[in-house]
């Protein structure tokens, strides 16, 4: 232990001898203190018989070093501390000799620092209290809270400390100290998802199309630029770029906020969600503690060929993937706004298409009691389908009013139009209920003014009893001259133009919920996600549902489900599905599924496939499938095959399938490169928030909490997701390392905030290890626990059994120096030089020489003996 030129302190782990000696004196030391003697003055009187290690050399050993443990020194010392197990911050820690004869410094703290762990001042004794307002005043913490604990870990550079819970300030659990948040390193960022699909079907020639999803981004200080895009074309040379949304962003910490300004989404939580290109201040849950906190939902579905899955809201394509043929899942879409139905498109491989839609409504509006939540809205309305862009301002608000009522109201304007809406969220013993009416003014050019009034009543309830899951079941109606943002302007729009806005559809009623119903313990589950709803302007009714089961018996699991959907053509009708998938084998077993589909027009789909994977990570993924489909009186049957590789520097997929009348294939890569100080390094795909990890000379470790990601030949590699305002564990796994390389640390916590970048250094020390079999003169062994120094006095390792010296970080030639005592007459000089290294060792194996050890004169030393110095 040295003190850095900063004044600050830094640790080195004492080698394993060390440790082992210095444990020996702390329990000799409570033996003497449980005896009645007091443990600080007896720690002195411990001392080792050299007789207990090896004979005739362990004499010559200085072992005085270790007879009074591990000893602090006084100094202020930069330490992680933890209180109650939980990190609350890093800061620097002054350690001072609180008594005559005392060895061991110890922790003293200030008002700031108690402050910084959380201590309430108001429960503190007036005499405490009067004397840390002294000015200079460090106390123990013992002194300050009576049963309060206080340690030290040396390697960790962590300072745990214990305190009761009564004299902690209340907190809620997961909170995260605004000091803690992290707000990154300037960075540049694209995260790119291509995918290319080619089809061809009996007497057709070969279509070809593609989609490019862009995140590009750009962070500096705190303000963070993104633009969100995506490029679409197809065989007959139709190309379309779409910009979803280009803004800035910053957080407002002290407000709990989001600042944003250019293009993006209302949040939909009172009114529907509606692009805009302005400035928004809103509320951001995130920053709340985990326990205070409250959706873009899971789109299920089912595919017969390798097809493809195109989502999108508002008019814009959100999200595009290839999915293999059977049921499939997408749970990873941006919270693009939480109003807003999704409407899904399934691309078989002969071109055919299905669509049915996934409502997306909020749940109901409770908040705590206290917590207010807000959006300030000012802009323009940028709509796709509408020529103008229209000024408009929204401003909503709630406020938890009571355990029992959560009040919340809002107010849009824009030319032409106005709405307002109040309602209430009830916590009632029967379930959450929420209930709003909103009334809105509509100016259509040519066509007179629009009143009308929409009620809305929502409803969510988990019955333990009997074990039912209401996720949210929502009903709607508006009268005849109600027009909600989107539709009026539109309607605007056409009515300026001369049209009809009949084609503008103003909704009646609607209705959806989302099920869950548990069947017993062993008796599956059964899920509904249901809507309807008809039109003032257009006859008929909408109505699309899912409603599956599922279960499992011992490791195989099964399940039933029927779907409404809508074909190409505009006809709707009914899919059922069955599927049953068994698992073969323990370790990285392969996966055989069985699955049957009926559509209610006259067509059958059955299907088996096999999946499986591989790779040191599971890294690589692949399917085969046989396909037979019959209807209308014909039948066929075809095959298909897809793989997805993980790297750490992009996702890979490929899919291809035949059949009789048929022919399909498909490419995708989803990845990202991030611009950073050190230079580009490319990564699997980016969330909003990700870390960038320097570890220098560390190619090969392996990212724990990243699967696949791994440190790059330059030292970087890409954490591709952190939860922001959240303490993240960020940790490498050596294995894979060189042998010549040494992680000083292996994890590290960051919180970032939303959107920004850290970047975490692991510290690393490099060069050459080796076992060095060392004799002194005569043959002898040199002395076991004798210390082992380079030419800069860095300590590298220590003299084990047999005189063998495992050291680290050596040059390819050099000296070394072994101290078994004090002065150069108890130590010898080692001139080695390492075997060259062959271009095909990447250091994963130790070198191993033999070396004499000379005896050296005090006037012939030519190595010092300083403390090591480790820099973290």
């Amino acid at each position: 232990m040295t003190p850095a030129r900063d004044g600050a302190f830094h640790f080195r782990l004492k080698p394993l001898c060390a440790l082992v000696l210095s444990s020996l004196a702390a329990w000799q030391s409570e033996a003497l203190a449980e005896a009645g003697a007091p443990a600080a003055r007896q720690v002195a009187q411990v001392e080792f018989d050299s007789g207990f290690l090896v004979k005739g050399n362990a004499r010559h050993v200085d072992l005085s070093r270790f007879e009074h443990g591990n000893v602090v020194l006084p100094g202020v010392y930069s330490l992680d501390i933890y209180v109650n197990g939980s990190r609350v911050s890093r800061a620097d820690v002054p350690f001072r000799l609180l008594g005559d004869g005392d060895r061991d410094a110890q922790a003293c703290f200030d008002g700031k620092l108690l402050q910084g762990i959380g201590i309430d001042f108001r429960k503190l004794s007036p005499e405490t209290a009067s004397r840390l307002a002294v000015a200079g005043a460090c106390l123990p913490l013992a002194e300050v809270v009576p049963d309060a604990s206080v340690s030290l870990d040396f390697g960790d550079q962590r300072l745990d400390i214990g305190v009761p819970q009564v004299s902690l300030s209340r907190s809620a659990r997961g909170y995260v100290s605004p000091d803690l948040l992290d707000s990154g390193v300037t960075t540049g960022m694209l995260g790119y998802n291509l995918n290319v699909y080619s089809f061809k079907s009996r007497g057709a020639s070969m279509q070809t199309q593609g989609y490019l999803g862009l995140n590009a981004g750009f962070n500096a200080g705190n303000w963070h630029f993104r633009h969100n895009g995506s490029y679409n074309w197809d065989a007959n040379g139709r190309s379309v770029y779409q910009n979803v949304a280009t803004y800035a962003q910053r957080d407002l910490t002290k407000l709990a906020s989001q600042l944003t300004i250019g293009e993006a989404y209302t949040s939909g939580e009172l009114f529907d969600s509606t692009a805009f290109r302005g400035v928004r201040i809103a509320t951001d849950d995130r920053m709340l503690p985990d326990s205070l906190r409250g959706y873009a939902p899971t789109v299920r579905g089912v595919a017969n060929s390798n097809a493809r899955v195109t989502i999108r809201q508002n008019g814009m394509t959100i999200y595009e993937t290839t999915v293999a043929p059977g049921a499939f899942e997408i749970d990873d879409l941006y919270a693009t706004g939480y109003g807003g139905d999704l409407n899904v498109a399934v691309t078989e491989a002969d071109g055919s298409v299905r669509s049915f839609s996934v409502p997306y409504a909020a749940v109901p509006l409770s908040l705590r009691p206290g917590v207010n939540r807000y959006s300030v809205v000012a802009g323009t309305v940028r709509d796709p389908l509408s020529s103008r862009n229209p000024l408009f301002a929204q401003a909503t608000w709630q406020r938890g009013i009571s355990n029992l009522l959560t009040g919340y109201g809002g107010v849009t304007l824009a030319q032409g139009y106005g709405s307002a809406m109040l309602g209430g969220a009830f916590n009632t013993p029967f379930g959450a209920l929420g209930a709003d009416v909103t009334q809105a003014l509509t100016s259509l050019p040519g066509q007179g003014r629009f009143s009308g009034t929409s009620t809305r009543i929502s409803y969510s309830k988990l019955v333990p009893q009997t074990r039912t899951d209401v996720a949210i079941a929502a009903y709607r109606y508006s009268t005849g001259g109600y027009f909600g943002l989107n539709e009026a302007m539109l309607a605007r729009t056409r009515a300026e133009n001369g049209q009809s806005i009949d084609s503008v559809w103003r909704q009646r009623n609607r209705a959806s919920v989302t099920l869950g119903q548990q069947l017993g313990e062993r008796g599956g589950r059964l899920n509904l996600t249901a809507s309807t709803a008809n039109y003032w302007n257009r006859s008929g009714s909408d109505i699309n549902y899912s409603v599956g089961y599922a279960n499992t018996y011992r490791n195989i699991a099964f399940g039933v489900s029927a779907m409404r959907q809508r074909s190409v053509d505009g006809r709707m009708s009914t899919m059922y599905y069955a599927n049953i998938t068994i698992p073969l084998g323990k370790q990285r077993p392969l996966t055989v599924t069985g699955s049957v589909s009926h559509d209610s027009r006259g067509s059958t789909q059955a299907q088996t496939s096999v999946s499986g994977s591989a790779g040191a990570d599971s890294n690589f993924s692949y399917g085969l499938s046989v396909n037979h489909s019959s209807g209308a009186g014909q039948s066929s049957t075809d095959g298909s095959a897809n793989v997805l590789y993980r790297s750490a520097y992009a996702d890979f997929s490929g899919s291809m399938g035949a059949g009789a009348d048929r022919q399909q294939a498909s490419l995708g890569v989803r990845g990202a490169a991030v611009l950073h100080r050190g230079g580009i390094t490319l990564s699997q795909p980016l969330s909003d928030t990700f870390a960038i990890v320097e570890a220098p000379a560390a190619a090969g470790a392996r990212v724990a909490n990243a699967p696949g990601v791994r440190i790059d030949s330059r030292g970087y590699a890409v954490v591709p997701y952190l939860t922001p305002y959240s303490m993240n564990t960020v940790a490498l796994d050596p294995k894979g390392l060189s042998t010549d390389v040494e992680l000083r640390e292996t994890s590290q916590q960051v919180a970032p905030r939303a959107g920004a970048v850290p970047m975490l250094r692991f510290e690393t020390i490099s060069g050459r290890s080796a076992l060095i079999r060392a004799l002194r003169d005569g043959n002898a062994p040199l002395p076991f626990g004798a210390s082992v120094r380079d030419e800069t006095g860095q300590e590298v390792g220590v003299v084990g059994q047999a005189g063998k010296i495992f050291a680290r970080g050596l040059r390819d030639k050099g000296v070394l120096k072994v101290s078994w005592g004090s002065g150069d007459a108890s130590a010898c000089r080692i001139d080695y030089t390492l075997p060259e290294r062959k271009k095909t060792d990447k250091g994963s194996s130790y070198q191993q020489i033999k070396a004499g050890c000379a005896s050296i004169a005090t006037a012939a030393a030519t190595v010092t003996t300083g403390a090591p110095v480790v820099r973290r």
